[in-house]
């Protein structure tokens, strides 16, 4: 398999991209891998967050194209099915239950950069580059066009497809695409940092917080503010927060930042 899959002690599950002869390129194995993790995420109370991110110095070169060539058939279904798993793959991260980040060092390519898009959070090297190139070779980039519009928006988002050259962290985190960048040579403590940050929170206050905004994504304020009040008055009366403010007054860390707990 070429996606590595740990957990450390946080409960912070990280999938490591691992496909150096084709640039960690997605083939359908890889596609699996983490359409399982991200879905499976949601199942299990001790996993705190989710990670993406590359080895051998990228992260990901796009979908492997070897697994799309049109001449095995190119029937509407025979297409159909082997981008089926990209689909499945989409919804699985952005509807997982917990945090999700994208960690980019080096190159996101295509479809690279549409699994970036789909995180909650992005983090990348201050030297790692973004580009969607699929125009070149006469293929619309579907997936990672729509996903970036609803993103940073359809100008930025068209500005990216259409020219098709790469842009650096810097311009990526001015789109919104990226949320904090990082010299390549503190990647690995930045991670840390962000994975100590999100096990410091309750894990149904993050979970519940994802809900909450995908929710009421484009709903009108006065339903917003209706949705907000009924989950602060269950937030505010389960044991979860009870745990928490009464750990405030003890001046002590709450239960669930204790590794191997189940809360």
């Amino acid at each position: 398999m070429s996606v590595q899959i740990t957990r450390n002690p946080l409960g912070i599950v990280t999938c490591l991209l691992d496909n150096p002869q084709r640039r960690n390129a997605l083939n359908n194995a890889m596609l699996q891998a983490l359409c399982h993790t991200y879905e499976a995420a949601g199942q299990d109370t001790r996993i705190r967050a989710v990670i993406v991110r590359g080895g051998h110095g990228t992260f990901c070169a796009g979908r492997d194209l070897r697994e799309l060539d049109a001449r095995d058939d190119d029937s509407d279904a025979g297409v159909a099915q082997r981008i089926a798993p990209v689909t499945r793959l989409a919804r699985a991260v952005r509807h997982c239950a917990v945090p999700t980040v994208a960690v980019i060092d080096g190159k996101a390519v295509g479809l690279g950069v549409a699994l970036a898009s789909w995180c909650d959070l992005v983090l990348a090297a201050d030297d790692a580059s973004f580009q969607i190139p699929e125009a070149r070779a006469g293929i619309v980039p579907t997936y990672t066009a729509v996903s970036l519009a609803q993103a940073i928006g359809q100008r930025q988002a068209l500005a990216m497809c259409l020219g098709g050259r790469p842009i650096g962290a810097s311009a990526a985190q001015a789109y919104g695409l990226v949320q904090q960048t990082c010299p390549a040579a503190d990647l690995d403590e930045c991670i840390e940092t962000l994975s100590q940050g999100l096990a410091q929170g309750g894990p149904q206050a993050l979970r519940l917080c994802k809900d909450l905004l995908a929710r009421t994504q484009g709903q009108a304020f006065d339903a917003v503010i209706d949705s907000a009040a009924a989950l602060s008055v269950a937030s505010m009366r389960s044991a979860e927060a009870l745990e928490g403010m009464q750990a405030l007054r003890d001046k002590r860390p709450p239960a669930w930042t204790q590794p191997g707990q189940d809360h």
